[in-house]
Order: structure tokens, then C-alpha cells, then sequence
């Protein structure tokens, strides 16, 4: 049987301390796996290879998918589900001309994986149920493992879409053959790791000191981009997904967006990361506008925002005075988002 020790183990060096709701799954996956027995040719897989863990937003599930990853199972396949879509996509392609194309995409993918992790699971559209209906039930026939986060049970995938009923096959697979867990507990485990982080410590606000703290706590979602779009317009960032964008306050601010475009950011991404701060003042006045207008739209509409930078720069982060009056709300404003307090009031509504 496999040793949870080996987990907590390389959860403890990078930093990061689970809660009872996490354990208790840890120690029910351990058991279950140890139990599983793969098949062979002369006899079929009765046991339950196949892993389904769900649960709210920011409960941990992608960083104990990839703890378990990291512990037990290093050579798996690991996917967001939209790259994995994405390959399935593209494989299918290269075999459009075989009868059965999915069959090819299998075969292909176990030549490659015993295992395939995927994160973020969750079916949008028709084309991608009927094709992740199909795949999951080859997969699992030939013998491929697959270990599943989602924010949905799977009762309620694709719920309410087009044609729902050619995919209700596939949900009752799911639920005979894959080992459901859902992840309980109140506590977001991102915002506690986002709202604890501390920026003055030292790389805290460079690129890699954000990169790092970014990939531990989003994991594979974040990519390291140089642009994204706004209103039709590219904008320059760090880094962005579809829940996540990371902007430099130098170079996005002196950029000609305006209230228009925060507004499409807050709307688009759940999380807005700020570093590369540094001094302001009369010099600098359409930069600290625009950053004063993003700070009152994302204030307003409850956005979840951290920015990183030495709290001892918030002092002279603007020391001029034609703004100041619009900058002492700025300042309060920056404090609050600061807090975890006001993280978690975000979570509550």
C-alpha cells in the first residue's frame, strides 16, 4: 500500500499544509488503489482504477491531483481539460481518415500514457460530450487509468445542454466505474495560499518569485503569455488562463487602456494579479489615472485581485499631489483587497 507520509512529505516543502477534508481523502484514494488490480488478458478489471474528485472552487483538488502525481504516478499524462481536448482534437485530425478514428486516438494514447490526469473537467458543447463519451469508455477498456478533478458531480455535466440525453451513457460510466470523491470543507485553499502570500519577502514581487507562487497555486492553468485581449484590442500580460490573468503595473498602465477594458478584465477573469510596481508621482500621471479607474471597477465589482509589492512601497507607490485626492481612496481601497478578510467576504457572496 502506498504511504501517505511520501505526500505530506513533498506537499511540506512547498510549504503547504492540508486541512482534514484533504487528508481524509488522501487516506480513501490510498485505500481504494491499493485495492486495484489492473487487468490482464485473461481476466477483466472488476476493481476501480479510475479516480472522479470534486468539489468547489479553490478546495485543493488541483494540487492534490498533482501531489498524487508527483508522489506516486510521475510519469502520467497531466492535462488541463482544454489542452486535453485540444490533443484529442488534434490527434482526431491526423486520423480523420480511418473508420474509427477515436480507436486510433486511443492507441495512440496508450502507447504514450498509463495514466492521464486531468484538472478542470467539464463539458460546454455537444461535439466535446458525445467525443469525451466515446473516449472515456475506450480509454478505461484498454486498460488506461485516468484521474479527474471537476467543480460538477458528475449527475450534473453538462447540464442543461443541447442533446443532454446522447450523454447520459456517459455519466452513468462515470459513476460505475470511476472511485467519486467529493472534496468537503469551507475553507478555499487558493485564497488562504494567495491571501498569505507575503511580497515583501524577498523575490516576493519579482517575476520568478510570482511565477513560483503562481504555478504552485494554480498549477498548469496559468500560461505564460505576453498578450491577451480586451474589447478586441492585445494588451501585453505575464501570464493568463481562462480564470487568471497576471499583468506588470509598469507596462500594462502605461499602456492607452481604459475604463472600458478594466471592466471586460473583471468580467472575463476570475483572479487579477499585479507586481512590478515601483514609485509614482507627478511625473507619471496618465499611468496612476488608469491604475486609480482599475482599482475603483475592481473594488466595485468584488473583483478577486493581489497585487504584489514590498508594503513598505505603498508609502511612496504615488507621492505626488494632483491626484492625491483620488489617491487617499486608492490607498484604503488597496489596503481592504489586501486582506484576507476581504477575500473570504468574497467568497461568502
Amino acid at each position: 500500500m502506498k504511504d501517505i507520509k511520501v505526500v505530506l512529505e513533498n506537499l511540506s516543502i512547498q510549504s503547504v499544509t492540508i486541512d482534514n477534508a484533504q487528508a481524509s481523502f488522501l487516506e480513501k484514494f490510498i485505500e481504494q488503489d491499493s485495492a486495484y488490480k489492473p487487468p490482464t488478458f485473461f481476466s477483466k478489471n472488476n476493481s476501480i482504477g479510475n479516480l472522479y474528485l470534486w468539489g468547489p472552487v479553490g478546495r485543493g483538488k488541483t494540487m492534490l491531483l498533482q501531489a498524487l502525481q508527483d508522489s506516486y504516478f510521475p510519469q502520467a499524462g497531466q492535462f488541463h481539460f482544454i489542452e486535453f481536448m485540444q490533443l484529442i482534437h488534434k490527434k482526431l485530425s491526423e486520423f480523420s481518415g480511418n473508420s474509427d478514428p477515436i480507436l486510433k486516438v486511443v492507441k495512440s494514447l496508450s502507447n504514450d500514457f498509463k495514466i492521464i490526469f486531468i484538472d478542470e473537467f467539464q463539458i460546454e458543447d455537444i461535439a466535446d460530450a458525445m467525443i469525451i463519451g466515446t473516449l472515456i469508455e475506450a480509454l478505461s477498456q484498454k486498460g488506461i487509468r485516468m484521474f479527474i478533478s471537476s467543480n460538477s458531480h458528475p449527475d450534473d455535466l453538462y447540464k442543461d445542454g443541447l442533446q443532454r440525453a446522447k450523454f447520459l451513457q456517459t455519466i452513468d460510466f462515470i459513476n460505475k466505474n470511476f472511485f467519486i470523491h467529493h472534496l468537503l470543507g469551507s475553507e478555499d485553499y487558493r485564497l488562504k495560499e494567495i491571501a498569505k502570500f507575503d511580497s515583501s519577502a524577498k523575490d516576493g514581487n519579482s517575476f520568478g518569485g510570482v511565477k513560483d507562487f503562481l504555478q504552485r497555486t494554480f498549477n498548469q492553468d496559468i500560461t505564460y503569455t505576453t498578450e491577451f485581449l480586451a474589447n478586441d484590442r492585445k494588451f501585453n500580460c505575464l501570464g493568463c488562463s481562462d480564470k487568471a490573468l497576471w499583468l506588470s503595473f509598469e507596462d500594462f498602465f502605461s499602456s492607452p487602456c481604459a475604463s472600458k477594458d478594466f471592466i471586460e478584465i473583471v468580467k472575463t477573469f476570475e483572479w487579477v494579479f499585479i507586481n512590478n510596481f515601483h514609485a509614482c508621482n507627478d511625473d507619471h500621471l496618465d499611468k496612476v489615472r488608469r491604475f486609480i479607474s482599475f482599482i475603483d471597477i475592481a473594488y466595485q465589482e468584488k473583483q478577486k485581485l493581489k497585487c504584489f509589492y514590498d508594503p513598505n512601497l505603498m508609502i511612496n507607490l504615488y507621492s505626488g499631489d494632483q491626484l492625491h485626492h483620488l489617491w487617499v481612496r486608492t490607498e484604503s481601497r488597496l489596503h481592504q483587497i489586501a486582506s484576507k478578510k476581504y477575500l473570504q467576504n468574497l467568497e461568502k457572496n
